[in-house]
């Protein structure tokens, strides 16, 4: 598989507003970056996030649908991979309950200039 440089930064603002760059502008890709998000409240049914180009331009929004009865602060790993065709995807597991849910995407098609979602 050949690979290229990532012609953008590409981060990850979380449910609580905080963002983690997940691959840097020159970065050898393919690439896979993880981040961990914990439930807000018992019974949470939906984790959402939302993946920005250079920190400024909305990508996507990322939404897990999550299974009835998770605890609060329960640990979701999300996992976000981008190919060296600069494709972008999304999923999150919880080994424990053994879940596994990829993102549904709500793509910002306006303004993503590099990556693109699928």
């Amino acid at each position: 598989m050949p690979c290229v440089n990532a012609p953008a930064s590409l981060s990850l603002r979380g449910p609580d507003g905080s963002s983690q760059r997940l691959v840097e502008r020159g970065a050898v890709l393919p690439a896979r970056a993880r981040v961990v998000f914990a439930t807000a409240r018992p019974g949470q049914r939906v984790l959402e996030c939302a993946l920005y180009e250079d920190d400024e331009r909305l990508l996507a929004r990322a939404r897990f649908e999550l299974p009835a009865g998770l605890p609060a602060n329960c640990w979701i790993p999300v996992e976000v991979s981008v190919g060296a065709a600069l494709s972008v995807a999304a999923e999150a597991r919880e080994n424990l309950r053994r879940l596994r849910v990829d993102a549904a995407f709500d793509v910002a098609e306006a303004s993503a200039r590099h990556f693109r979602i699928g």
